[in-house]
């Protein structure tokens, strides 16, 4: 059973009340004035609560995407070694892999594919949100028109899965209403893995040593992929992202300024926040590499960059006035605060609507 399965769900749940129920109307019969028996007794009481707690934490984990399987939740994280297909070796995507893929409102598909990126050499899953005109040209085996469709990347925080952005935040429903109302200009939604190194926070950058590349992996290998899969080629995408996904996102447009034109930054901040257990020299050192201000020094031109917080999320909103104190001569800063809300989803779907139709309007064509 898997960790996000409903019979996973209900087995725990019905355990822990069945236990429950059996305590409680049993509880005379067990009872003996023994040792043995009071430990017994109290491990039950104890397993009753464990359940409670396992149900609950199934549930919240259901409605929030954290992790996606058991491995993921005890750190191993999924070995996709075996099953990724190399960049290298993937064509236009057919009819038959689109029957396969999830219907979507309107008609638009997600696709789901295993890959090794071709700088990076991580192996892991990535998602694309095809509308419902880009799955018809991609049914006549035709390479999609980049004047036409334009790309987001969608980055999740951390520890999350990208299917959050479709059973958590709804975005499959947000760029399906944008696309029927906007023929001829729509969006295509692209949604890698950022924790590619299991149980650890790498902060979507590259670190020394021999962790995954999650920085080359989240840029310059997924727009290898989209062309492989899509034919779209040398396109700046617009990139959005929640909590840990928001500084993703914007360090990311900010170092990679030939392939983003505009960010968003929900919830985010603005410097490494890597583990506290780790090394303070490594620490320090990604501190340095990371700083936006010599990428943002850099800019030809101006960034166009959306960002939102909340009063509620203390993080972030201290993170988000300190950036913002700072000049950035470089950067088109809009800035949306929220008097109330803390660091959830309830707040972030929210504020996707107006996120998305800022950034459609931003993204270079």
């Amino acid at each position: 059973m898997g960790l996000t399965d409903g019979l996973t769900l209900i087995l725990f749940s019905g355990s822990a009340i069945a236990l429950t129920l059996f305590t409680v109307i049993k509880w005379q019969r067990i009872y003996r004035k023994t040792l043995i028996n009071l430990l017994l007794r109290l491990l039950i009481i104890v397993l009753c609560q464990l359940l409670a707690l396992v149900s609950i934490g199934l549930q919240v984990n259901r409605a929030n995407g954290f992790f996606e399987s058991w491995s993921d939740l005890f750190g191993s994280g999924s070995n996709y070694t075996q099953s990724a297909v190399s960049t290298h070796s993937l064509s236009l995507l057919s009819s038959a892999s689109l029957v396969k893929a999830q219907d979507l409102p309107f008609k638009s598909k997600l696709v789901k594919d295993v890959i090794t990126g071709n700088d990076s050499k991580v192996s892991n899953i990535v998602y694309l949100d095809l509308p419902r005109a880009a799955v018809n040209d991609l049914k006549r085996n035709s390479p999609l028109n980049s004047g036409r469709y334009r790309v987001i990347e969608f980055l999740t925080g951390f520890p999350s899965q990208p299917i959050m952005w479709v059973k958590v935040l709804k975005i499959d429903h947000e760029l399906a209403l944008y696309n029927e109302t906007h023929v001829g200009h729509e969006l295509i939604g692209i949604f890698p893995q950022i924790n590619v190194a299991g149980k650890y926070d790498l902060e979507c950058m590259n670190l020394p040593g021999a962790e995954p590349a999650a920085e080359t992996w989240l840029s310059s290998d997924m727009h290898s992929y989209l062309d492989a899969r899509l034919g779209i080629k040398e396109s700046r995408w617009g990139i959005m992202g929640v909590s840990t996904g928001g500084w993703c996102a914007t360090m990311l447009s900010m170092r990679h300024p030939d392939l983003y034109s505009a960010a968003v930054s929900i919830a985010g901040y603005y410097r490494p926040a890597l583990p506290l257990t780790d090394p303070i020299k490594l620490q320090l050192a990604m501190d340095k590499k990371y700083d936006l201000t010599r990428p943002e020094a850099a800019l030809k031109k101006t960034l166009p960059i959306y960002i939102t917080a909340s009063v509620g999320d203390k993080y972030s909103i201290r993170e988000t006035r300190k950036f913002l104190a700072k000049p950035h001569p470089n950067l088109g800063i809009t800035y949306k605060e929220l008097g109330s809300g803390g660091h959830n989803s309830r707040v972030w779907v929210s504020l996707i609507p107006d996120a998305v139709d800022w950034l459609q309007r931003n993204i270079a064509v």
